[in-house]
């Protein structure tokens, strides 16, 4: 029987926020990769919506969009958008997704992290506040690529991303001893 203790998912969540907060403004204008920065943001509402789903990760996503895009100087409202239709999508099954298939898990947040920085990449350049295009194309979304094809042909991965899967025979719940 699984007990749901709602006070405990809430503070996990905001330690996570305030961990993921603190992070995004230390760490993330002092480290840079080829030009991109780590969205803790990000991390945070796949993290979430993989964990909770539904309403929560949604919501988590909002805030950790909106408090990405008040710390950037980039269009207020942009990366909440975007995290919140991606933690919608991820989020959709509602259950713990991170501990029953790990590597579908991570194959998701590798495609959800692509699908979001090509659009933010693609609006920005669009609306003149963004760099290049092609440069945020090619150095920031598609090396996301590659890592997706490995989690997802993966032994450890879910069948539906095309692996095998780790479970062999049943799939039956085990009977309670008398």
């Amino acid at each position: 029987m699984q007990v749901s203790d709602r006070n405990k998912n809430v503070r996990s969540i905001a330690i996570l926020a305030v961990i993921c907060f603190i992070l995004q403004i230390m760490l993330t204008p002092q480290v840079s990769f080829g030009g991109g920065v780590i969205n803790f943001a990000l991390i945070f509402s796949a993290a979430i919506a993989l964990k909770y789903g539904g309403k929560t990760g949604v919501v988590c996503g909002f805030f950790a969009g909106l408090i990405y895009d008040l710390t950037s100087a980039n269009p207020i409202g942009l990366m909440a958008l975007l995290l919140v239709v991606s933690s919608y999508f991820i989020g959709q099954e509602v259950r713990d997704r991170i501990s029953g298939n790990f590597g579908t898990s991570m194959g998701l947040i590798v495609l959800q992290t692509f699908g979001v920085t090509f659009m933010y990449q693609l609006i920005n350049s669009l609306i003149g506040s963004g760099g290049n295009f092609f440069e945020g194309l090619f150095f920031k979304s598609f090396p996301a690529l590659p890592v997706f094809y490995v989690l997802s042909h993966s032994k450890r991965s879910h069948s539906s991303l095309g692996g095998t899967t780790l479970y062999r025979g049943s799939h039956r719940a085990p009977q309670r001893f008398k």
